[in-house]
């Protein structure tokens, strides 16, 4: 069993993007809406101890997302691979 342990705790973020810069804020309405205003968008919010562990959490979250979607297509390859072979 691991047991991770953290130092500080946990804030929520707001992870925004402009063009192809990404930004973590403290999750504020207020600030949010000032960032938003001058052309940033926002992009998910995240809990994390910083700044650049809430862009490193993103980073997680977006591969994870990717990452199942191409597992499930590389097992079903080798059925649809034989039921094709079968077939003919």
């Amino acid at each position: 069993m691991v047991i991770s342990i953290e130092f500080g705790e946990r804030m929520d973020f707001y992870i925004l993007k402009k063009q192809q810069e990404l930004i973590a804020i403290p999750a504020d309405e207020q600030n949010c809406k000032q960032y938003l205003d001058s052309g940033y968008f926002y992009i998910d919010k995240v809990a994390a101890c910083n700044e650049t562990n809430a862009l490193k959490i993103l980073q997680a979250k977006q591969t994870k997302a990717l990452k199942v979607p191409m597992i499930m297509a590389l097992l079903a390859l080798p059925m649809v691979v034989f039921a094709w072979y079968s077939l003919s």
